[in-house]
């Protein structure tokens, strides 16, 4: 157990311990057991879980060790704890699809309808985030963070007509590596960013194409610099 993981545990070692019931029910839902007694999966009591089983939430990485994997776990935007509770629910043959290790803060959302939430490795979002994923997908690279209160939803949630046609209510969503979505932001459907970009502060992006080291910024976003990079 490295020293990132002992400090988690030590920060929160009061919600894990009340979290141990939803925790041991999670890992053995969701892995083979030979993997699931390792607990690498730490999830919050605040959590919700509706429909996921070891079919439709798939976990790629092998080898994982223990807590290198939370969920429902980390402070609100104004570094108070709220107790703000989370959700992931999985219908009509919806996919979550783990690449590798995985990150999500207190107040997380995840809704995958009939369609498939890819999450790359070293995936990290932070407080109350939703990924809202119907009837086409949403893909993240490696190396994606995401701020508190981002939103990703590849839908429009009602039909629109508009000149008496049906527009397409869903369109899938690509985010390439290393991409930072800065708080506030919101990514809509049909959406395609490319690697070693940023997603600025309280944008609404609503079309991209697929080009690297791009700031992206306003309502609606657009592309405002180029050859940028980010560290954290």
């Amino acid at each position: 157990m490295n020293e990132y993981t002992k400090h988690f545990i030590r920060e929160n070692i009061v919600e894990i311990l009340l979290s141990i019931p939803k925790t041991v029910i999670f890992n053995f839902k969701v892995l083979p057991v030979k993997s699931a007694i390792k607990m690498p999966f730490i999830v919050s009591y605040n959590v919700k879980l509706g429909g996921v089983t070891r079919d439709n939430f798939i976990v790629e990485k092998k080898n994982l060790s223990t807590a290198s994997m939370r969920i429902g776990f980390g402070d609100s935007a104004n570094g108070c704890r709220e107790s703000k509770k989370g959700l992931i629910r999985i219908v009509n043959g919806g996919k979550i699809i783990l690449k590798g290790t995985v990150g999500l803060s207190q107040g997380v959302v995840l809704l995958v309808n009939n369609s498939s939430l890819v999450l790359g490795d070293h995936f990290r979002c932070n407080y109350s985030t939703t990924l809202d994923c119907t009837d086409e997908n949403i893909v993240f690279g490696n190396d994606v963070v995401l701020g508190w209160n981002v939103t990703v939803k590849n839908n429009d949630g009602h039909t629109v007509i508009q000149n008496g046609r049906q527009k397409k209510k869903a369109d899938s969503v690509y985010i390439g590596n290393h991409v930072w979505l800065c708080s506030y932001s919101t990514v809509l459907k049909g959406v395609n960013v490319g690697n070693h970009c940023v997603v600025g502060y309280g944008s609404l992006l609503t079309k991209a194409e697929p080009e690297n080291h791009i700031l992206y910024a306003g309502v609606p976003a657009k592309p405002m610099r180029k050859e940028i990079n980010w560290i954290e």
